[in-house]
């Protein structure tokens, strides 16, 4: 099943409301929904929601039950406190352990054979990464949770915004390798394939580029 596009209210330009694309750019159509054992909580700085470069919308286009919660130093969702207490989700946070707390990167990273019944709820910080080291910090019901610190073998294909290092991967990517870990290797592959076309279009249709698109990743997406 794809997604739909819906023209976004307001907007000047015609941009969809789901992937923030120009009308005549839209993925939504490409956009394939996943069935996965696995839900995402992404929890945005404020400076995110508006940025038509934020890849979180993208898992949420893909995967309908993730859900995106308001970042505040000060006073948390209280909503995301109350479904990290919700005995019916295995919350799991993706964040690199040597930012980590020490009590935290010590424990053994959260792994598939943790598992438990319950579903597994993987929270993304989704900010850059300077302003997730800074969230987390000032997070601390963040810095008890089971951790999965990932480490990629390959750059990053998100070429929208600079990254410090090749492996610093954005939301959608991180969330794709989250589906690896779980065995959901097709999961990965749609996602990262929508992270391509993804930027292949806002390229062309936003910053004016040579209008290029990975074939590969098409074939993916038109295979399902």
């Amino acid at each position: 099943m794809k997604s739909e596009c819906q023209p976004r209210k307001h907007s000047t330009d015609g941009a969809c409301r789901q992937c923030r694309l120009p009308e005549h750019a839209c993925i939504c159509a490409l956009i394939p929904r996943a069935d996965s054992s696995a839900c995402f909580w992404l929890i945005t700085h404020d400076k995110e929601f508006d940025k038509p470069t934020n890849t979180g919308k993208l898992i949420q286009a893909m995967m309908p039950d993730t859900r995106l919660f308001n970042w505040s130093r000060t006073v948390p969702d209280e909503q995301l406190v109350s479904l990290l207490d919700d005995p019916a989700y295995q919350p799991v946070l993706l964040f690199p352990a040597e930012y980590a707390v020490e009590v935290q990167s010590e424990k053994a990273c959260w792994s598939r054979q943790a598992m438990d019944g319950r579903k597994v709820a993987f929270i993304i910080i989704d900010a850059t990464w300077q302003q997730a080291r800074k969230m987390y910090r000032q997070s601390p019901y963040l810095q008890n949770l089971d951790l999965l610190s990932l480490k990629p073998e390959e750059p990053s294909i998100y070429s929208l915004r600079r990254n410090r290092q090749s492996q610093h991967l954005c939301t959608a990517e991180v969330a794709a390798q989250a589906l690896e870990q779980l065995g959901e290797r097709h999961h990965r592959q749609l996602l990262e394939a929508v992270v391509q076309v993804y930027c292949d279009r806002y390229l062309w249709a936003r910053k004016g580029q040579k209008r290029e698109e990975d074939a590969r990743s098409i074939r993916i997406l038109e295979g399902g």
